[in-house]
């Protein structure tokens, strides 16, 4: 077993890392002669971060990384609604994390080299074909073409993906019709610099966000035929124009152009390969919400291919697809609505602000809009089993635990993990049924056990927010997702879960 990733960005290195801790070796190519310079993506939502925690590398984008405590949206000069992100829960990251992507880059870089991996720079994927038993891809340097055959390519190559052109797959969608401007630097504002701000106005849309270092990333979209040859001169501008507080560019700015898209490829796998992160999608950077996505995607694949031929992952990779095309599906959904948000007119504008500020006064934004931001609140296409507040196919909630760490940490080791929780009240007798149940139970090889007890959980206060009133199991997939639960009484369903980890069934 071994894979062949195109694309070095942070999808494909994510991907790479979670196969190689597992001991699938990889390959990984990227066409670039050496790392891209540029700050791209800037924001990092929590389950992003959490999956670069299962593999040890969230200290260090953390370290480097601006904590981003709320979003704030403003329109007639007025701010309208402040998205905090203090309601979010079941997370050791509540906030989100502002890092140019070149430094997210050289993080996962570096985990990369930990677990033995590397890049080969300077080498471009030319063409592909593949049978049953493996794919093969024609790989061109400056001076040299060869073939290299391997089991699973994963093509992480990015929105205009030579993977998804080789395989013939249609990358359907529209372009806005507005361009957008943006400049990377120093900027005199009164601005909280750990808050995102959206100014949206008639003339267009503003955003302002703080990056590490005291700098700012300012943002503008710009009408179809605008002059920008002197980008920093038309953002300038349009900042001045569209802020009623001073937004003041100073010093040199790293300025760029880009339309936006939304698009999607029609499929996600095509036998042996795969497509992940833009490569698959792309849209609106509305909410932040692309690199995310594509780090989850990355994710979600890795521990499948990894552990091809055994338990559910076998037959798996269908099943990753129709997962990934659903939330992609939702992403390009909700970003889309959101592009539009900014741009609305008239009645619609009115309207707009009428709900911000009404989702304000009831908090339903920071009650439900902000942990949908965050990512936390996606459930998966399949069955919607449910154990107290917890639902098969849902991210489970991360909590402190009493002996010291997080629930999270039990995930760390890249296997799926049987939770077995024993704490509820009124079950005194609930830690020697575990005990007994791990003595007779059948838990296939590479399946994890914890045992969520008194000690783990003293005052009951995880049991409680987990709406858990009698022992129970809960089954967790290596990429947080809850795979199954049941009480711990239900030992037949249990044993069936199990076994189909060991059996494919």
């Amino acid at each position: 077993m071994s894979a062949l990733i195109v694309g070095a960005g942070p999808v494909g290195l994510t991907a790479g890392i979670e196969l190689l801790r597992r001991d699938v070796p990889v390959r990984i190519v990227d066409r670039v002669d050496h790392p891209h310079p540029h700050s791209k993506s800037i924001v990092l939502w929590p389950r992003a971060i959490e999956a670069f925690a299962r593999f040890g590398a969230a200290d260090e984008i953390l370290d480097r990384g601006l904590r981003l405590n709320a979003q704030n949206y403003y329109s007639g000069g007025r701010r309208k609604l402040r998205l905090g992100f203090d309601q979010v829960r079941g997370t050791s990251y509540p906030y989100a994390v502002s890092l140019p992507q070149q430094d997210t880059e050289d993080v996962l870089r570096g985990a990369l080299r930990r677990f033995g991996g590397k890049i080969e720079f300077s080498v471009r994927l030319t063409a592909l074909s593949q049978d049953a038993d493996g794919v093969r891809a024609e790989l061109a340097t400056s001076d040299t073409t060869s073939t290299f055959g391997t089991p699973w390519l994963i093509g992480a190559d990015g929105s205009r993906s030579t993977v998804r052109e080789q395989l013939g797959v249609p990358f359907d969608g529209a372009t806005y019709p507005q361009q957008f401007l943006l400049a990377d630097g120093e900027c005199d504002t009164p601005l909280a610099h750990d808050e995102a701000h959206y100014f949206m106005t008639p003339k267009g849309v503003l955003v302002v966000v703080g990056l590490p270092g005291g700098l700012y990333r300012v943002f503008v979209s710009v009408a179809p035929g605008v002059d920008t040859t002197d980008a920093r001169e038309v953002i300038q501008a349009a900042a001045t124009e569209r802020s009623p507080v001073p937004v003041r560019l100073v010093g040199e700015q790293r300025t760029g152009l880009f339309q936006v898209q939304r698009r999607m490829a029609g499929r996600f796998r095509e036998g042996r390969v795969l497509l992940a992160g833009d490569a698959a999608h792309i849209h609106s950077p509305a909410g932040a919400q692309g690199l995310n996505t594509g780090i989850e995607d990355a994710s979600a694949l890795a521990w499948r291919l990894a552990r091809a031929g055994e338990g559910p992952a076998a037959a798996a990779l269908d099943v990753w697809e129709r997962e990934r095309m659903h939330i992609a599906e939702r992403v390009v959904t909700d970003t889309d609505r959101q592009t539009r948000m900014w741009m609305l007119s008239g009645w619609r504008r009115t309207a707009r602000d009428l709900a911000l500020a009404a989702g304000q006064r009831t908090g339903f934004t920071d009650r439900v809009v902000a942990p949908r931001q965050a990512q936390l609140d996606l459930t998966l296409p399949g069955r919607a089993e449910r154990l107290g507040k917890l639902v098969a196919g849902a991210r489970l909630p991360d909590h402190p635990l009493g002996s010291g760490g997080t629930l999270h940490d039990e995930l760390s080791f890249g296997d799926p993990v049987l939770l077995i929780l024993t704490a509820a009240s009124g079950h005194p007798s609930a830690p020697e049924r575990a005990r007994r149940f791990l003595a007779t139970a059948r838990v296939p090889e590479g399946v994890r056990t914890a045992v969520i007890g008194p000690a783990e959980d003293p005052d009951g206060r995880l049991h409680k927010e987990f709406g858990i009133r009698e022992p129970s199991t809960v089954l967790v997939r290596p990429d947080g997702v809850i795979d199954f639960l049941a009480p711990l009484s239900d030992e037949p369903r249990l044993t069936a879960a199990l076994r189909s980890w060991s059996t494919g069934a």
